[in-house]
């Protein structure tokens, strides 16, 4: 396990956000990666990507800061990403002054919903713009069909019930979520088409939390990753964004499922976080 440090970022009366700060020590770019975890905005938890990859992006010079996010559906996508964009300001803030480094420049980071909410970053005017973004299975849009109609894929799940959702929804917002106890909130947002109704109750603003194909023309150099055999977002989803920013590298793995870097020595997973480096890097 690397090292780090934990800082407070944002608190509101009902939580505290934290996130943990690596510092490179070698070779040091004076840039850093944010990283937003996945889970479908649903679980999941700022240490979920694993050590070994971390040690890559240190070992490579680049420092690490990965942040925690309230989770759905005890909060809604407008107070996810809101907190989201406290943690980016936080760090243009605070670098010097708390973290001891002597620049700003950043790359966002993101896993599935992670990568999502690196997109909206992107495009959002109000905030420092980020050098890179790096999106490994994410998606820039959350009116795509595959999240508004019921996944035959999910659909191979036993049936969960909407009233289980209820049942495990906690009293007060939460910021770390395991996969054995709110997984089976996803599966049943997929398998019913309902992810979109646990996310943002009030469709009126949901323009707001999607990126146009304007939006992604004009964001900056993006790494794509995914599998073509995805089952969870559609690999054609990917070829989208390949296709639609301008600076990009895709790279592809086969056979794969959505996550495909969990298994840290799959060969194919390996050579992508080199690849990704090695993109980093020029």
């Amino acid at each position: 396990m690397q090292s780090f440090t934990n800082f407070t970022y944002f608190k509101t009366a009902a939580y505290s956000l934290e996130a943990s700060f690596y510092p490179a020590k070698n070779q040091v770019k004076n840039k850093t990666i944010i990283y937003f975890h996945g889970g479908g905005l649903i679980w999941g938890n700022r240490f979920d990507l694993p050590d070994s990859y971390i040690q890559q992006f240190l070992e490579a010079g680049y420092h690490f800061l990965t942040v925690d996010y309230p989770l759905a559906p005890e909060c809604t996508l407008p107070e996810i990403y809101h907190a989201i964009q406290q943690s980016i300001l936080w760090f243009s803030q605070e670098a010097a002054s708390t973290l001891g480094i002597h620049s700003t420049q950043y790359f966002l980071f993101g896993r599935s919903a992670g990568a999502y909410l690196a997109f909206l970053c992107g495009k959002d005017k109000s905030l420092p713009t980020p050098q890179k973004i790096i999106s490994f299975y994410g998606y820039p849009r959350i009116n795509e069909s595959f999240y508004l109609q019921p996944s035959s894929y999910y659909l191979k799940f036993p049936r969960f019930a909407k009233e289980l959702v209820q049942a495990m929804k906690q009293p007060i917002p939460i910021v770390n979520g395991t996969l054995e106890t709110r997984y089976g909130i996803y599966i049943y947002a997929r398998q019913a088409g309902a992810w979109l109704d646990l996310l943002l109750p009030d469709k009126t603003t949901m323009q707001d939390y999607s990126l146009t194909d304007t939006d992604l023309a004009q964001l900056p150099p993006t790494f794509i990753a995914q599998s073509n055999q995805d089952q969870d977002i559609p690999y054609q989803v990917g070829l989208q964004l390949q296709q639609l920013i301008p600076q990009n590298k895709f790279a592809m793995v086969t056979g794969l499922p959505h996550d495909f870097d969990k298994n840290t020595e799959d060969q194919q997973a390996k050579k992508v976080y080199l690849e990704l480096i090695d993109w980093l890097d020029k």
